[in-house]
């Protein structure tokens, strides 16, 4: 059976990514109401009360809106590292206290036909993290909301089949908007969001390293355009020596709708 990967929703109105490995399928993050996650799932023919597992990435609302519910209503665990529990606590309503798995960054965990490790990420929360998920047909990541890739957090994505990270703003979109300058300076800081330019410099540098699928996500509606996104990554793989069509396939997550899923065999 293939592994199916799909983002869900994409961008600062809600972040879910769904992976499916074999029987076992896990949610990462939960960022919109829970209706709209069923109804992304039912795009996918995939009943949401044979979800395993939602992990957290950071404790935004924009990531962790939908979480509280889908607890209650399916006994869904959650796992998560104590400090983004924390800060998430009183944000996503009462939930069973089993259900609440805390996990500790760069230690494997494993369940069903799944297991994954959490890696630090750069961003304006208290213990942001990224995920990497290994299935049967090779491992899948996602990496957005980090204002900087380092050499250790490229080292914690290099040998995935498949990556969705960020491509957040177009530079001189942010710096010609309406935006105040705190907030401008908050989304190109290393705390804050990659732009378009520095997701293609990460892309290629995990091309380079095997990596043959790519997910350009979180875009930013005031700030980017997906065409614009993706024309950038394009333009500066090009001026590598890097095929955009046949080295790798790069698409981009939609912001109100179910993307197409990557399919892994």
């Amino acid at each position: 059976m293939a592994t199916r990967v799909c983002a869900l929703r994409s961008g600062s109105s809600g972040n879910a990514v769904f992976v499916e490995n074999g029987s076992t399928s896990i949610l990462i993050d939960a960022g919109v109401n829970g209706i709209t996650i069923e109804r992304a799932l039912h795009d996918l023919e995939y009943d949401p009360r044979d979800l395993s597992a939602v992990l957290i990435t950071h404790e935004h609302s924009d990531h962790i809106a939908g979480v509280g519910v889908l607890a209650r209503r399916y006994k869904l665990p959650i796992y998560v590292n104590m400090e983004t529990y924390a800060a998430m606590y009183d944000q996503i309503g009462k939930v069973d206290p089993d259900l609440i798995n805390i996990v500790v960054p760069e230690q494997e965990y494993a369940f069903g036909d799944l297991a994954f490790t959490s890696f630090d990420i750069s961003h304006d929360t208290v213990r942001p993290v990224g995920y990497r998920i290994r299935t049967d047909h090779g491992d899948v990541a996602v990496c957005t909301d980090t204002g900087e890739i380092s050499s250790g957090l490229l080292d914690n994505l290099k040998g995935c089949r498949a990556v969705f990270i960020e491509a957040n703003y177009d530079e001189d979109m942010l710096e010609q908007g309406a935006y105040p300058y705190f907030l401008k300076k908050r989304i190109s800081g290393n705390r804050g969001h990659l732009s378009n330019r520095d997701s293609a410099e990460a892309i290629r540098h995990l091309i380079n390293a095997g990596t043959e699928k790519f997910v350009l996500s979180h875009l930013s509606k005031d700030n980017n355009i997906p065409e614009l996104a993706a024309l950038t990554v394009k333009h500066y793989l090009r001026e590598t020596g890097i095929s955009y069509d046949h080295d790798a396939q790069i698409s981009i997550a939609s912001r109100y709708s179910t993307s197409c899923p990557l399919v892994l065999e």
